[in-house]
């Protein structure tokens, strides 16, 4: 793990292993508190992130690749700035199309729901590919 926390700025690096699920959880929950973000924050970061961690090990191409995903969490006046980066295969979550939840159950496609989750939860999400690295940059209004 490296990290760097600065006054309001906090970088980490995660391995492409779902053990790393715990310790962001954790490390969420020491940037929310140590700036007094509250718990609506934290349990809004903790679930975009822990999806888009877990889908970059799952689906990605970055299970087992160390250093393969970097988070970097900066508030900023009235949000959270969130970069999320992993050097998976090129992968656009802006392009996966919104489940249809009004379908039946039996009639829904799998898949797709904590993308959505994530859309829902944070705004000006902004997808591109930077060398060999997906990144998405996206707020979280606080």
């Amino acid at each position: 793990m490296r990290e760097r926390l600065l006054d309001c700025l906090m970088e980490l690096t995660f391995n492409g292993d779902l053990s790393e699920l715990a310790r962001l959880a954790s490390e969420i929950e020491r940037f929310c508190r140590v700036r007094n973000l509250g718990e609506d924050p934290q349990l809004q970061l903790t679930l975009a992130l822990d999806e888009l961690l877990t889908n970059s090990i799952r689906h990605g191409g970055c299970k087992g690749v160390p250093g393969a995903v970097q988070i970097r969490l900066e508030p900023h006046e009235g949000a959270v700035h969130v970069e999320f980066r992993d050097r998976g295969t090129p992968f656009d979550p802006l392009s996966v199309p919104p489940p249809d939840l009004t379908a039946p159950l039996e009639q829904r496609a799998s898949g797709g729901l904590g993308l959505h989750f994530v859309r829902q939860m944070m705004r000006h999400l902004q997808y591109d590919r930077c060398g060999e690295w997906n990144r998405l940059t996206m707020e979280l209004p606080i």
